[in-house]
């Protein structure tokens, strides 16, 4: 008697591939001018780390919890020097000119957008426009994938869609644009210090990629998982006799379609005689490891947070917190990640103010105190006011208001 014969046939997703690759040719556009010397080349992908804003839950929240932080607040003006008197038309002509810089957004939008990209892809720009007489009137966001920096520093280049626009460094000697015959805007950059390079920045988000893979990874498995219905794969054993090509078609097409999506649905397998055995086993099981899968992803979330330096109450996320220990993250992460900031975008934002409109006696500064700090704050300004340490007008100088009238 011929030995009975035991198939086994693995139904469910195939092991992937050897993964193909892309052909297409991203940077094309910008190939002849590194090659030229034109530009500089960056040291990362900028559409790569762009990417990685909208493929990552945590570095998303991440990065949208510090722009909102740091730009997103709104702003003021304050005198230069506390105390000393300063021209409020200079004020007036600051507001008019911050609240209708762009026609399509307001100066905080404009901000946001920009440090999305410096968060993002470590370089944000902002374009500075002129009117006829030579007057600054305008701030416009670049999208930061589009631009690269001349090789000798004289200023940007822009590609999009096969042409090209340069821009001049702020406050550098008027060019003209070959494309258009009009003077060059001017453009200030934003960048994340990087050792690797003196032209551009990189992310914070860099050196958790592997972080941001692995749970990419662990995610599309999970999508995978219950996409079957939360079925783990399966073998089909028979002993005894061997499946058809009809009947292995029939429970593929039900492992593979029918039980997608529709549960409690069974299938009937009738095998002749009673020497043949069928039987179906999990080739995976859930067990106590999914535990060490959840931990797995909570470790990718939590080196991501650490890069970024965002506690995890700003992103909604409450584990064992408390009152008192989210206020002391708060304050951690507004002295030292959100106020370095604004100082140096306060800077160069001043620095244009001062050199460029021609005003030294108001400066710009981002909003940075929720109210329970202004509270104290004014508790505390009223205690030396009552002693006699400030005065009404010193106080009001501190909150950028011009002093009381005698």
């Amino acid at each position: 008697m011929q030995e009975s014969l035991i198939k086994a046939y693995v139904v469910g997703t195939p092991e992937p591939a050897q993964a193909g690759r892309s052909q297409q040719l991203p940077e094309e556009a910008w190939q002849a001018s590194y090659a030229n010397g034109e530009v500089k080349e960056p040291p990362y992908s900028l559409a790569a780390l762009a990417e990685l804003y909208e493929i990552n839950a945590t570095h998303k929240a991440c990065v949208d919890a510090k722009v909102a932080n740091i730009v997103g607040l709104g702003y003021k003006f304050r005198r230069v020097t506390e105390g000393v008197s300063a021209d409020p038309a200079n004020r007036d002509l600051l507001e008019h000119l911050f609240a209708n810089c762009n026609p399509e957004m307001t100066f905080t939008e404009v901000m946001r957008a920009v440090w999305t990209d410096v968060e993002s892809i470590g370089n944000g720009y902002l374009e500075i426009t002129r009117n006829g007489r030579g007057n600054i009137d305008g701030f416009y966001h670049v999208p930061g994938t589009t631009v690269r920096l001349k090789v000798d520093r004289s200023g940007f280049l822009q590609v999009r869609d096969g042409r090209k626009r340069h821009f001049r460094n702020l406050g550098s000697e008027e060019v003209t644009e070959p494309a258009t015959e009009q003077p060059q805007n001017e453009m200030i950059q934003f960048r994340k210090y990087t050792p690797q390079s003196t032209y551009y920045g990189v992310p914070d988000i860099l050196p958790a990629i592997t972080a941001v893979a692995g749970d990419r990874a662990a995610s599309k498995y999970n999508v995978s998982f219950f996409e079957h219905n939360a079925v783990p794969r399966m073998a089909i054993i028979v002993e005894g006799g061997q499946l058809t090509k009809e009947l292995l078609r029939q429970i593929r097409q039900f492992m593979e379609a029918e039980i997608k999506g529709q549960a409690h649905r069974t299938l009937i397998l009738d095998a002749p005689g009673s020497d043949v055995k069928i039987r179906m086993e999990a080739l995976s099981q859930i067990s106590s490891e999914d535990a060490a899968f959840l931990d797995y992803r909570k470790a990718n979330r939590d080196e991501i947070l650490m890069v970024h330096r965002v506690p995890p109450s700003k992103i909604t996320i409450v584990e064992n917190a408390n009152l008192a220990n989210s206020r002391d993250q708060d304050k951690t992460f507004r002295e030292q990640v959100v106020r370095p900031e604004q100082r140096r975008i306060e800077f160069q934002l001043n620095r244009l103010i001062r050199e460029e409109i021609g005003i030294g006696d108001w400066q710009f500064s981002f909003k940075e105190m929720d109210l329970t700090e202004e509270l104290q704050e004014a508790e505390v300004a009223k205690i030396y006011a009552d002693i006699g340490v400030w005065t009404a007008d010193e106080i009001r100088a501190k909150q950028g208001l011009a002093p009381v009238s005698d």
